[in-house]
């Protein structure tokens, strides 16, 4: 049981990564376009194209802001065994902010509300989330809030509430909304249901689902209340489109053309989870259909690869991607998979 937990943390965390490297050259790019350029390679890791505006002097492999935040909050949770209170967080991000800022005011790729928020910490501005005015500084409903959630599940393997209720504590300093909340309470449930022996495409579906609208009740309270593109409804939307779709590259063009596949929490969710459905779960494929669907292809592609990775372990993700990854960036993602199972085992 320890062995298998294990190779499902590390395939989760290893799984985000390659998603995030692999989708990084294509962003904002189309599907069309991507095509033509990979030139039917797109199991390979580019380089950024001449005409990137957003992932400047990046190299090919090289992960972004999605698996780097997510590695900050990996590292806050084991801090604080696994139960780190929003100020301890910000703590934590706070350090992280302070002492590198030559990486997240690097050209465009950490987004709006999560500079936003950085910005203000430098300041030693740290209560801003607790702000409810109109005059709020970003939007904080961004993709932002989901791509570094999925450590909440990892430390929560089969416990789907207090992976939400961890998810919403870590989310509220840089995306203190609902649909924030909401979303994120969605995947991190999701996480920790696919890292049970037992999970299944449909019971990781059911959870994402129940997490959604618990964080959403959550996010109506404790969150600046934007009251629109709520998650859950669009995900059920994508769910059934994804279920009509004849393939997974299907059910994602009709989720971008109609949800939309973008950096609205809303679009991420639902890009996210009709892919994993439609593609069955299976990493290899899921990840290559959300790099091809470009637009934030590598936020997408990062995501469905933690929640493949979670559910079908390391086993199930090329070796060759798995030691590129591991080689470019020096994650040592086995050794923090081990933390999180040893995390798991105080409970």
């Amino acid at each position: 049981m320890e062995s298998r937990l294990k190779n499902k943390i590390w395939g989760s965390f290893s799984g985000l990564a390659i998603g995030d490297a692999l989708g990084m050259p294509w962003h904002e790019l189309t599907p069309e376009e991507i095509d033509l350029r990979s030139e039917g390679k797109l199991d390979q890791f580019f380089d950024p194209f001449d005409d990137e505006f957003i992932h400047l002097g990046y190299k090919a492999g090289q992960i972004t802001d999605d698996t780097v935040l997510s590695i900050v909050t990996a590292n806050a949770i084991l801090k604080y065994d696994g139960k780190p209170e929003t100020e301890e967080f910000i703590d934590e991000l706070a350090d992280w902010v302070k002492t590198n800022q030559a990486i997240w005011t690097h050209g465009g790729v950490y987004g709006p509300s999560t500079k936003a928020a950085f910005y203000k910490l430098m300041e030693n501005k740290f209560d801003g989330y607790l702000d409810r005015t109109r005059s709020w500084l970003y939007s904080g409903t961004s993709n932002g809030a989901l791509m570094r959630i999925s450590p909440a599940g990892w430390a929560n393997a089969g416990d789907w509430q207090a992976a939400c209720d961890l998810a919403c504590k870590l989310v509220l300093p840089t995306h203190p909304t609902d649909v924030a909340l909401s979303a994120a309470s969605g995947l991190a449930s999701a996480v920790s249901e696919a890292l049970t022996e037992n999970a299944t495409v449909d019971s990781i579906i059911n959870a994402a689902l129940k997490g959604t609208k618990y964080g959403e009740e959550q996010g109506l309270k404790r969150g600046r209340k934007t009251d629109n593109r709520f998650p859950l409804p669009n995900l059920e939307y994508a769910l059934e489109l994804a279920t009509k779709a004849k393939d997974s590259q299907e059910a994602a063009d009709l989720i971008r053309r109609r949800i939309g596949s973008h950096f609205h929490v809303s679009e991420t969710l639902s890009s996210v989870f009709g892919i994993f459905y439609a593609a069955k779960g299976e990493p290899k494929e899921a990840i290559l259909t959300a790099v091809r669907n470009g637009a934030d292809s590598d936020t997408i592609a990062s995501i469905v690869g933690s929640l493949c990775g979670a559910l079908k372990g390391i086993e199930s993700l090329p070796s060759s991607w798995v030691n590129t990854i591991e080689e470019i960036n020096h994650l040592d993602a086995e050794k923090i998979a081990e933390q999180f199972v040893k995390l798991n085992q105080k409970k």
